[in-house]
């Protein structure tokens, strides 16, 4: 994992295009977090048109932690990559990006890390101790 501060947060988005895995990673961090806010989409299209707009009308202060996966039918996470890096820096600086793949592709995780959006590369399925390494066990 790249060396950034780390949030302490207890809101979550979880964009992957198997709703089952996104109900692993919500269930999995309330498990070691307690309550959390979250929001999955199986589209990253809207995932990427809820950071536009709620983010901005709610006037979305709070720290965000997104799982994004890599592979998926309607939009890759990487053009949702690029999609959000055009984002304002307003909504950026409040979203750490963890990349949450079955890839097995070497040439994925070093894209992921050469990526400045993302924080890290974490192999599915998420467990209790992947998400103790993210908080640093906070």
């Amino acid at each position: 994992m790249k060396n950034n501060d780390q949030h302490h947060c207890s809101n979550f988005l979880f964009i992957d295009d198997d709703p089952l895995n996104n109900l692993i990673c919500r269930m999995t961090i309330q498990v070691v977090l307690g309550k959390i806010d979250s929001q999955s989409f199986t589209n990253p299209k809207l995932g990427l048109e809820y950071l536009q707009s709620s983010f901005l009308t709610d006037n979305h202060s709070a720290h965000t932690v997104l799982l994004l996966d890599i592979n998926m039918p309607v939009m890759s996470g990487w053009e949702f990559l690029e999609g959000f890096d055009n984002l304002p820096s307003q909504i950026k600086d409040t979203i750490t990006i963890y990349i949450l793949s079955s890839s097995v592709d070497e040439r994925d995780k070093e894209r992921s890390y050469a990526n400045k959006n993302v924080k890290a590369f974490l192999v599915k399925p998420l467990t209790k101790e992947t998400v103790m390494q993210m908080f640093n066990g906070q």
